[in-house]
């Protein structure tokens, strides 16, 4: 049986929550006011992992799967598992090759992309087969020193670079609309995924900090996402920030203190990166997980090997490059994956309290 502590379940939901969005200048169609829309999306995002919380504490010891099929029931229950799990797959395709061109196209663009996904999962599959405790007990050793990297890179770039406060200006100057526009692929990306860890709550020893420790995870990345989007607008101005490919990257490739301190990319991108092997991990255990349980089968290490194979093939041909990569997003943040982070669990809740009026579920709780 896993056991999961606060501060192992804190660490994995921060870093859970960092992964890839440093690479990307979240919100940036509302241009200087892109800090506003995390702010924002960060509220809204408080309110989902509400709702998934009280999912789970009303079923605390059952996992998302589970839970769907006691309030839906097994036959009505089935195809939205099977959708979940599809949910999965579909975001555990996205970062592996998310992150695999990232390294192409930063440190080795020489090497085959194949052989870069096929590092990533191998190192995944690895790691999970040593069990999930070992995955939440590295992001305890990962995520301190990735805070003091972000936060010394934010004091060093306010003071030793050319930023610029009066590119964040004026504030809402385009008016509302171009903020709400952009805020519903924030939601999802990265608030909207904690949703996600309901197959894992209820690992946790101290099931009652369960909501507690999720919203202190999401506050301190949704703040430092915050602070690294305004630090990089500041940076590079709005407009070059949105057609840079990583505008982080090219942030900390500015910096250059009297010819010593410089090129310090070199030192982000390994933390980049290691945030994304965690969301590749737990993806893919989740995919594993939600099979397991749809159709109980009891030899996980087989279903996560099989599902490492088919996360091979599946991130190296629905992609046929960087750019759909990045033109698909707004797609898949806005309308495909939004919908299952907001609107499924919200879903669960009311049909939940309607069965519970009708004396048709009786409370655990």
């Amino acid at each position: 049986m896993i056991h999961l502590s606060k501060h192992q379940l804190f660490t994995l939901t921060f870093i859970f929550q960092i992964g890839s969005t440093p690479l990307f200048a979240l919100g940036i169609e509302a241009e200087q006011d892109a800090w506003i829309v995390i702010l924002l999306a960060l509220l809204i995002g408080l309110l989902m992992a509400w709702i998934s919380t009280e999912l789970f504490y009303i079923f605390p010891d059952k996992n998302l799967i589970e839970i769907i099929n006691i309030i839906l029931g097994k036959k009505l229950g089935l195809p939205f598992c099977i959708v979940y799990a599809m949910v999965f797959i579909w975001a555990c395709g996205r970062n592996l090759r998310e992150f695999s061109e990232l390294i192409l196209l930063i440190s080795l663009p020489h090497i085959h992309l194949w052989i870069i996904i096929l590092s990533y999962i191998l190192l995944a599959l690895y790691t999970l087969f040593k069990g999930f405790e070992t995955l939440c007990r590295l992001s305890e050793l990962i995520v301190p020193p990735t805070i003091i990297f972000l936060i010394s890179m934010f004091i060093i770039i306010i003071f030793f670079s050319s930023a610029h406060i009066r590119n964040l200006m004026p504030i809402l100057g385009n008016g509302i609309k171009p903020v709400l526009k952009s805020l519903p692929g924030v939601i999802w990306f990265p608030f909207g995924e904690v949703f996600v860890l309901l197959l894992y709550w209820h690992y946790l020893n101290d099931k009652k900090s369960v909501r507690k420790t999720t919203f202190k995870a999401l506050i301190s990345s949704g703040l430092l996402l915050c602070i690294s989007t305004a630090v990089t607008i500041s940076e590079l101005g709005a407009k070059y920030t949105s057609v840079s490919t990583i505008p982080l990257v090219e942030t900390l490739r500015l910096i250059n203190i009297v010819e010593v301190l410089n090129r310090l990319d070199i030192l982000g991108i390994p933390f980049l990166i290691l945030g994304g092997f965690f969301k590749i991990c737990i993806y893919l255990n989740s995919i594993a997980l939600t099979i397991n349980s749809v159709f109980k089968i009891n030899h996980f290490k087989l279903t996560l090997m099989l599902c490492g194979v088919f996360m091979l093939f599946f991130s190296i041909y629905f992609e046929p490059n960087y750019a759909y990569h990045q033109w698909l997003f707004p797609f898949d943040a806005r309308y495909f994956c939004l919908f299952f982070c907001t609107f499924y669990p919200t879903m669960l809740l009311v049909i939940y309290i309607i069965k519970l009026k009708r004396s048709k579920l009786n409370p655990t709780r």
